[in-house]
């Protein structure tokens, strides 16, 4: 089914203030009436794009995630760098997406972390689309390390698909260590140590 504009805005806000209020309260804590209020709707109007919370959940995780695959090929991948230099503008946008995400003053980590936190042993829909975004994540950071390696530009010897999965540790435990203790500080720290690494790993 084919939805018009105006269902399509709904739609949207719909998404966007699910997404605003599941942010900074979580999952659990925000009731639907929360959402419905937010997004200035009618339960009619949910119910007709959502069939329940959880599926607004796994839609958010979507929508989240489409929006921000388009930023990073704006800002990072459309560039003409070496495939290095787009790794390392990659972590930039990262840390200053993160700079721009805090509420209120209140630093509210990884959106999809928070749900792989809240809600991936109860929900296998949630489950699945948190390992979906995280697996891309992983594929987009092993891509460019591989590249960087056909460049010459970091150690041949190097496993990157383990390395990719290091890296992607290292900044969602560094943003969970800033959301815990509410002070920026441990990601921008992990990714310099990141990039000295790949630096002097030739």
């Amino acid at each position: 089914m084919t939805l018009s504009d105006k269902a399509l805005a709904t739609r949207e806000r719909i998404l966007s203030a699910a997404t605003e209020l599941f942010y900074k309260h979580g999952y659990h804590a925000t009731g639907l009436d929360k959402v419905i209020r937010l997004a200035k709707i009618t339960k009619g109007n949910f119910y007709y794009h959502f069939k329940s919370k959880e599926e607004l959940a796994v839609a958010t995780l979507d929508w989240q995630f489409a929006l921000l695959s388009r930023d990073v090929e704006d800002q990072v991948l459309s560039k003409r760098k070496t495939p290095l230099e787009t790794l390392f503008l990659l972590f930039d946008y990262m840390v200053s997406r993160q700079k721009e995400q805090h509420h209120d003053g209140q630093i509210c980590g990884c959106y999809f972390g928070n749900f792989a936190l809240e809600f991936s042993t109860i929900s296998l829909e949630v489950r699945k689309a948190v390992n979906g975004i995280f697996a891309k994540y992983r594929v987009l950071i092993e891509s460019l390390l591989k590249r960087a390696i056909e460049a010459g530009q970091i150690n041949d010897k190097l496993n990157i698909h383990e390395l990719a999965v290091v890296i992607l540790g290292q900044i969602e435990g560094a943003i969970l260590l800033d959301k815990a203790q509410q002070q920026p500080e441990n990601f921008e720290v992990s990714i310099k140590f990141i990039k000295q690494y790949l630096t002097t790993s030739c």
